[in-house]
């Protein structure tokens, strides 16, 4: 990729990032973050936690609902 393309490249990625379920990306890097750190149990311990927790948001309801009615979710719009 040409350097001239680069900045706007990264800020059409940080857009799609940024319209995603974000409370997962952020649990997802606390995970990797820490996974060096922890015995395997404990990070699965960790991950089912994770998956339970973010489970319960408004943005796994949405990504649900969108994959269930074939359409693209629109994460964090809905309390």
């Amino acid at each position: 990729m040409p350097d001239d393309q680069l900045l706007a490249e990264a800020h059409k990625l940080a857009r799609q990032l940024a319209q995603g379920p974000t409370a997962a990306f952020g649990a997802t890097k606390r995970l990797l973050a820490n996974a060096l750190n922890e015995s395997l149990e404990t990070q699965m311990e960790n991950e089912a936690q994770s998956i339970i927790a973010i489970g319960k948001t408004a943005d796994a309801q949405e990504g649900i609902d969108a994959f269930l009615n074939k359409r693209v979710p629109e994460f964090g719009r809905k309390p």
